[in-house]
């Protein structure tokens, strides 16, 4: 999870955050603030109480301490300070949830141990984001004044509400050659800096002009909101109709998913994403409350949008064009999105629709129907063969059948591909056995291994298309705690993490006597190195301060857990009892090794070697005996 921390919790980047950064950002971002922008919390006691994020439940047990700063569910286990919880809620790394959570709170980010070019590099890109931020709020101006008026005009005849166009940032292109230049001038920008960032053309003479001019706009935003690129669309029948801004120092369009930044919460809410071709499509979709939807940007699905889109979601439904151009990129990017691991559906769009179209001739029922009867990748494939296939003819039939015998064949598993088989043997018109024959042969001149042995040779119930189909999936993947990681966890253990958490104090009188292999427990091995680093970066003030050491999600619940259960702590006069019954235990470990090991010695045969071992053995045995024994007296 936090692999990105090291030993005293600095960020392990090319820059380095320090420890002081860290701790200023956790402190000057109430938590109770924080994930009220989440999750509606109300005050029970000295704590907050809400509905999990995290899962699905009626009762909250969603619990957040304001005075130490963490927050626990006791439904999932999920837990940890204010940096775990964003990076939990918006799936991001803990730079990234820490520099969301510094520019919340005002806290300029330095890093340490950066080179002057990655220094230069970082204020570049920070310079043209500001570049972007200045040209996005000009656009908008633009929309909403006097020049404006035929953009409005646009958004109203395609159904668009004011209020959604400010949603999106929308803007207008004046039609006049340095509008924006001009603008962009006065705050102190260059020439050469909007050509760097692709706002700018260069005409003869090396003469600037502004790059859209007479469009409207679509700012494209980073998953932080940032504008980082612009889409623009003519209000008229001249070419092309959309420009767009060309790759730049922030912005690469394979890297990018067009209004993420708006759809995250969409995803874990609808428990799948949508993904479309165009920006109207993601606005039209937006309006009518499908706020999980997203824009590939106009090219093809890429690997990297896949990545993107698997950190976020499990489940893709694509819902492009319903001509055969967006059926084919449809094909491109199931096989893409695939690969990475996503559950993908594909919603068939009638001919000629996109979503935008749809959603405003048929309605926000009728989308949703379409994606609930959204076929999954494999059905969608022999589905779209059988369709362009001419069945009437015998080449056509053979020409299918070959073409839905390769699809067969990538399917792993043999129910899977039985099921298959005969759904596409029944729209063929043709015997199953002959459709088994056929794959069985392809498979063994390709060298797969013939799956034919596990098919299911009944003939009746066949694969009905599209019934039993559940519509969207559940809107978020429960995490639930099987216990199975915290197996085999002493009490004692378990005890003395939780009064040294509870009394923070007497780590430091504890840390020159107890190590973290004093825990038998690798969970408890982990919760005391981090109480230990913890110590000696001095960051003790709060249990929220343990958390920027976890690097593990077990190990966080762990503590999550230890510090919400105050009541059950031991109290703090038993620490060292504690202890020394813990190395107690440890050392009952170390004797019954050396038993077996004593016992292993002797039923060798003996030579010189094997009896100094055994000698060996025998005295660190003795020793074993006596300091148990004199744990027990002390």
């Amino acid at each position: 999870m936090q692999s990105e921390l090291v030993s005293g919790g600095v960020n392990a980047m090319s820059g380095l955050i320090p420890e002081r950064v860290i701790a200023e950002v956790r402190e000057r971002n109430d938590i109770v603030s924080v994930i009220s922008e989440y999750v509606q919390l109300r005050r029970t006691g000295k704590n907050w109480q809400g509905l999990c994020p995290f899962h699905k439940e009626k009762t909250p047990s969603f619990n957040v301490n304001p005075e130490e700063q963490f927050y626990y569910c006791f439904g999932c286990g999920a837990g940890g300070n204010v940096i775990n919880f964003l990076m939990a809620m918006e799936n991001l790394s803990f730079r990234e949830a820490l520099e969301r959570l510094a520019e919340r709170a005002g806290i300029p980010i330095v890093t340490e141990g950066r080179g002057p070019e990655a220094t230069k590099h970082q204020s570049e890109k920070d310079r043209m984001l500001q570049l972007h931020r200045a040209a996005q709020e000009f656009f908008h101006s633009q929309l909403f004044g006097r020049a404006g008026g035929l953009a409005r005009q646009y958004l109203t005849a395609r159904g668009i509400q004011g209020e959604t166009a400010r949603r999106f940032g929308l803007g207008y292109a004046p039609a006049e050659w340095r509008s924006l230049l001009t603008h962009i001038e006065q705050q102190g920008f260059s020439e050469a800096e909007c050509l760097a960032a692709g706002l700018a053309s260069e005409g003869r003479g090396s003469r600037c002009y502004d790059r859209f001019r007479g469009r409207l706009m679509f700012p494209v935003c980073d998953r932080r909101g940032q504008p980082i690129a612009f889409g623009g669309r003519v209000l008229d029948a001249s070419q092309p109709k959309y420009l767009n801004s060309p790759e730049t120092l922030i912005f690469t369009k394979g890297n990018n998913l067009y209004r993420l930044d708006l759809a995250r919460r969409g995803f874990r809410e609808k428990g799948f994403a949508i993904l479309v071709e165009g920006y109207m499509d993601v606005i039209s979709l937006y309006q009518m409350g499908w706020d999980n939807a997203v824009a590939a940007l106009g090219t093809a699905v890429t690997e990297n949008q896949a990545r993107i889109l698997h950190r976020y979601a499990k489940e893709v439904v694509i819902a492009f064009d319903g001509d055969a151009a967006g059926e084919a990129a449809a094909w491109r990017g199931l096989e893409i999105l695939r690969q990475q691991g996503l559950r993908v559906r594909v919603a068939e769009l009638p001919g000629g629709e996109d979503p935008d179209t749809f959603v405003r001739t048929y309605g926000d029922r009728a989308f949703e129907e379409l994606l609930a009867k959204a076929p999954g990748l494999t059905e969608f494939k022999l589905g779209a063969i059988i369709r362009r296939a001419d069945l009437s003819t015998v080449d056509g039939k053979v020409a299918a059948t070959g073409r839905i015998i390769e699809v067969l064949a990538e399917i792993d598993s043999p129910v899977e591909q039985n099921e298959y088989l005969r759904w596409s043997a029944a729209r063929l018109k043709i015997s199953e056995d002959v459709l088994a024959a056929e794959l069985d042969a392809y498979e063994a001149k390709a060298g797969i291994e013939s799956s034919s042995r596990h098919r299911i040779s009944t003939k009746s119930n066949n694969r009905e298309d599209g019934k039993g189909r559940a519509g969207s999936r559940k809107a978020v993947e429960v995490r639930r705690r099987s216990g199975g990681g915290l197996r085999g966890l002493s009490d004692i253990e378990a005890n003395l993490l939780r009064l040294l958490l509870h009394n923070r104090q007497l780590v430091e009188r504890v840390k020159d006597v107890l190590s973290p292999r004093d825990f038998r427990h690798p969970v408890a091995q982990q919760a005391m190195e981090c109480l230990l680093a913890c110590c000696e970066a001095g960051r003790l003030e709060s249990g929220a301060a343990v958390f920027d050491y976890v690097k593990d999600d077990s190990v966080q619940e762990f503590l999550a857990g230890l510090l919400t259960s105050r009541s059950s702590a031991p109290p703090p006069q038993a620490c060292m009892q504690y202890v020394r019954r813990l190395q107690i235990m440890q050392l009952k470990d170390d004797l019954k090794f050396l038993e077996n090991q004593i016992g292993q010695v002797e039923q060798k045969a003996v030579d010189g070697g094997l009896v100094s071992q055994l000698g060996n053995l025998l005295i660190r045995y003795r020793q074993v005996r006596e300091e148990i024994s004199r744990g027990f007296q002390s």
